[in-house]
């Protein structure tokens, strides 16, 4: 799959270089609408994330798509070019367009698509 690499600041206000598959072709890949599909109903679909500590964050499936938000988040195995880290990995979300980072979950061990009925 295609990788990308994303700089979000550190603690310490230096800039840290995340790498991995962006968010939105595991979601296509996994059957999720992207592109023309995410019409209608469709745009009631969201995401939850969840982190093997318990920890679950939404995002809608418009925020990552390039009609809509576009917001580049991505699904990182390596920080500065090294895997992550115990607390970090084996996956981490990064959300760098986000002002604060409560979305950019540590620990990533479950993606589940939800589509709304009405």
């Amino acid at each position: 799959m295609p990788r990308e690499k994303v700089s979000i600041p550190d603690q310490d206000g230096t800039n840290v270089e995340y790498e991995g598959v962006p968010l939105r072709d595991i979601l296509r890949r996994a059957g999720a609408p992207m592109g023309k599909e995410l019409r209608g109903k469709a745009l009631a679909s969201y995401v939850i994330a969840k982190a093997r500590d318990g920890y679950q964050v939404v995002f809608t499936l418009a925020e990552m798509a390039p009609e809509f938000a576009n917001e580049p988040i991505v699904v990182a195995d390596k920080r500065d070019g090294k895997p992550l880290f115990g607390y970090q990995g084996p996956f981490r979300l990064v959300c760098p367009n986000d002002k604060a980072g409560a979305r950019s979950v540590r620990m990533l061990q479950d993606l589940e698509i939800v589509r709304l009925q009405k």
